[in-house]
């Protein structure tokens, strides 16, 4: 695979990062430096420096002397996500129920029908990128902190994997998504600030409930 373009860094940092969103580097593997810059037709340099940001993302660790592995995925590192990231994206639904203008909300209401017509389809992997796109959208255009928005960026990756591992372990894990979703866009255009913000409390409790459930599963195996 070759990633020739404009930072280039990035671009090998999301493609490894796809890949353990997604659990084809499973948690524990090992990134060896010399393969990788080969497979992909890259340096090393960029190489490294793709997994600095990986590392910022708490998605691999660089050990010395033993180079790179995915990080593996624990009830602690579960709850302390999800409690610190959601009291984020709490307070930035809140901001964007409060503060929203004209042609500031518009498109991310019109995304609703294409998540449930993925979900219908039955493509939760769509339906997973477009749900983080709305993400991503909202905190660039409603969080007014650049650290409330750093802090939330800098996170969405692992969450992208911890909420991947919640599909693949109970499929009706969306299903419950959605209905919060369309809950939180009604109470968004509402303006009712308190709803919103608890609206992404609840999904976010929801959702970490499922994933340790599912570590539980995988430990007892």
């Amino acid at each position: 695979m070759s990633l020739k373009a404009i930072s280039l860094s990035e671009q090998i940092a999301q493609h490894l990062g796809e890949q353990i969103i997604t659990g084809t580097l499973p948690p524990g593997a090992r990134l060896p430096e010399n393969d990788l810059a080969k497979q992909l037709d890259v340096s090393t340099n960029s190489l490294r420096e793709a997994f600095r940001l990986l590392e910022k993302q708490h998605m691999i660790e660089l050990q010395p002397r033993k180079g790179a592995r995915v990080c593996e995925v624990n009830e602690e590192q579960v709850r302390d996500l999800y409690g610190f990231l959601f009291m984020l994206l709490s307070h930035l639904a809140g901001s964007a129920a409060a503060n929203w203008q004209p042609g500031q909300i518009e498109d991310l209401v019109e995304m609703l029908p294409q998540l449930e017509q993925h979900f219908n389809n039955d493509d939760l992997r769509a339906a997973h990128q477009l749900a983080f796109r709305f993400v991503e959208i909202a905190t660039h255009r409603f969080a007014r902190n650049r650290y409330l928005a750093t802090d939330i960026l800098d996170l969405i990756p692992l969450l992208k994997r911890y909420s991947f591992i919640a599909l693949q372990e109970e499929t009706s894990e969306f299903d419950v998504s959605l209905q919060i979703f369309q809950r939180l866009l009604v109470n968004v255009v509402g303006r009712k600030v308190e709803d919103a913000a608890a609206d992404i409390r609840e999904y976010g409790e929801n959702q970490c409930q499922i994933v340790l459930r599912a570590i539980a599963k995988r430990n007892a195996a």
